[in-house]
């Protein structure tokens, strides 16, 4: 018997970037040293930067990772079938998490893709990556039983996927799949980059006249 799923929900990940981390990471401490405060969104702890927008990003050392988030961005839109179509960067920010530092669950919401790099990762234990699979699927599928009815170890009875960070990887994944990071234990930092993104149809160029 054939099994097909149904509508999967992709997610990108290049465990090697080629970006000049040494470059990057004396921006990202500059860039910190000037807000010590940073802001508070989805960080549980922490230090989070405000937002760096696309033509900033041109200008500054955030030029080579922007680069190469697109070029990552378009293979991917490529691959999920997307045709005659632009990509714009709408935001990225700087994390840096500690012991018992994380991300709280959350999505992107206003964007079409998301995405994360990793540019500096502790030797253990610092924080992975959770996907969720929406809530609802879950509880209509397993209504009829407990945790002990469902094998985890395969793929399409997977609540969560983790994602384990590794230095100069890059995810990209929908905005709208909702994840968080858990607490780190060490006290080494954990840097990464996370950004959001967005299209536009070239069907439509008169509509977007500043994009």
């Amino acid at each position: 018997m054939k099994t097909t799923l149904l509508f999967p929900t992709p997610y990108w990940h290049d465990q090697e970037c080629g970006v000049d981390r040494e470059k990057l990471l004396e921006f990202v401490n500059y860039v910190k040293s000037e807000d010590p405060q940073g802001r508070r969104a989805t960080n549980d702890g922490g230090w989070q930067s405000w937002d760096f927008i696309d033509s900033v990003m041109v200008d500054n050392p955030l030029r080579q990772l922007r680069d190469k988030i697109l070029e990552r961005a378009y293979r991917a839109c490529d691959e999920w079938g997307f045709q005659d179509y632009t990509l714009k960067i709408l935001n990225l920010w700087i994390n840096v998490n500690k012991r018992g530092n994380s991300n709280l669950l959350h999505t992107h919401a206003g964007s079409i893709l998301s995405g994360v790099y990793y540019l500096k990762v502790p030797e253990c234990c610092c924080g992975n990556l959770t996907f969720y699979q929406p809530f609802h699927e879950n509880c209509l599928k397993e209504s009829w039983g407990c945790d002990a009815n469902f094998n985890r170890y395969q793929d399409m009875n997977e609540t969560e996927h983790d994602v384990y960070p590794e230095e100069d990887s890059m995810l990209l994944f929908p905005a709208w799949l909702s994840h968080s990071v858990s607490a780190s234990s060490t006290d080494d930092e954990r840097i990464s980059l996370s950004f959001n993104i967005t299209a536009f149809s070239n069907q439509y160029n008169e509509i977007y006249p500043g994009r």
